[in-house]
């Protein structure tokens, strides 16, 4: 009996829970930086996705845009261009993917990605300081 305790404590402790999917998500922004809030997906949900609208005719007439992310079980139908509207869809399976808009929308580099994380720890830091 006192082997099987120990036994039993490292199934139990090697036993891992699958880790969910991570996505940004928003819903109904006109930028992309309004969409960078990290979201928990649920164990269902296998794509972060991301949905831009637009419309509008050339420079004259602009119906705006829209911008929407999240987590869904599916990847939604493709993108739809009818040259006064268009719906733009992006789906991503890693961690954080979809950080970008959808169908050439603002590319964040490593670079930059990597610069705005030491500038926050710098400012943590200065903040907490002797």
């Amino acid at each position: 009996m006192k082997a099987f305790l120990p036994v039993l404590l490292a199934a139990l402790l090697g036993v891992e829970r699958a880790h969910s999917l991570v996505c940004f998500s928003c819903t109904n922004k006109n930028s992309n930086f309004y969409c960078l809030k990290p979201t928990i997906c649920s164990d269902s949900d296998n794509y972060c996705v991301t949905i831009s609208a637009s419309g509008g005719i050339g420079n004259v007439v602009d119906f705006g845009y829209t911008l929407n992310k999240g987590c869904s079980p599916i990847c939604p139908g493709p993108s739809v261009n009818l040259g006064v509207a268009s719906v733009g869809t992006h789906c991503c399976q890693g961690f954080l993917c979809n950080i970008s808009a959808a169908d050439g929308g603002l590319r964040a580099s490593a670079a930059v990605l990597g610069l705005g994380l030491l500038l926050s720890l710098l400012s943590a830091l200065l903040r907490a300081g002797p």
